[in-house]
């Protein structure tokens, strides 16, 4: 959220919307909240944990047309970012902030590219979580697959 910024009365689009955690943190900041998953049960789970947003089950490519301009946008999932990506630029506000939270480096990589020949790119950052476990009397910690989050501004 912190790297999002969202303002009150800004859209904000969740893209992957899956759970709706995001879709639900963002509505602290703005009641303006949209949410793509091309998974139904996505959309259901988003939809109760949000019932004030604007949920839709299909390929952003096709739902991002309908939608307001977007100020903020998170994307949780790449599928299909060749085709949507164009779209999310052309219906991104002036000074609109993306930010995506990848598991894939390729992925990443790839999007970082987008965004970089679109002249938006700001910020690549890998996070990396570790979780203790007792280990010889002792304590040791055990990586999680880190996140790279790769962060542009229009």
């Amino acid at each position: 959220m912190g790297k999002l910024d969202i303002q009150p009365g800004q859209v904000f689009l969740d893209l992957g919307c899956g759970s709706g955690a995001v879709s639900a943190a963002a509505s602290r900041y703005t009641q303006r909240v949209f949410g793509i998953d091309k998974r139904p049960q996505a959309v259901e789970m988003s939809r109760s944990a949000l019932p004030s947003g604007q949920f839709f089950c299909g390929e952003a490519a096709d739902i991002l047309p309908t939608l307001p301009r977007i100020d903020r946008c998170f994307i949780g999932g790449t599928q299909g970012v060749d085709e949507f990506f164009p779209l999310l630029l052309s219906q991104a506000a002036p000074g609109a902030k993306i930010v995506a939270d990848l598991a894939r480096l390729g992925a990443a990589a790839h999007l970082m590219q987008m965004m970089k020949q679109a002249g938006i790119f700001r910020e690549l950052i890998q996070i990396h979580i570790s979780r203790g476990y007792a280990l010889a009397g002792d304590m040791a910690l055990r990586p999680a697959n880190p996140i790279f989050m790769v962060i542009g501004r229009c």
